[in-house]
């Protein structure tokens, strides 16, 4: 039995790795967009990743001038919303 048990183990284990994975890349997304690197992490701790995927794809899609200032409107129109508040911090790295 002990082949089953790591076999179901396994399974549980590989949608995390991609959600990790997922949440590796908005990171380094929004760190390229020039995001403060705390307002990532309270960015990323705050929002599921499918939420910011899409935002993401958006402001790629449309090729804004100032991506950050894009992509953080966007993200408070989302929180706007769905009833949360707007964020309320410095845009960009300085």
């Amino acid at each position: 039995m002990p082949l089953c048990e790591n076999l179901i183990s396994m399974s549980r284990n590989s949608p995390k790795e991609k959600y990790d994975i997922r949440r590796k890349r908005v990171r380094a997304t929004l760190i390229e967009f020039g995001i403060n690197g705390e307002l990532v992490k309270s960015i990323d701790r705050e929002h599921p990743v499918g939420v910011l995927e899409r935002i993401i794809e958006a402001t790629k899609k449309r090729q804004p001038e100032d991506k950050a200032n894009y992509f953080l409107k966007g993200l408070n129109y989302s929180r706007v919303k769905h009833g949360r508040l707007p964020l309320f911090h410095s845009l960009k790295e300085e």
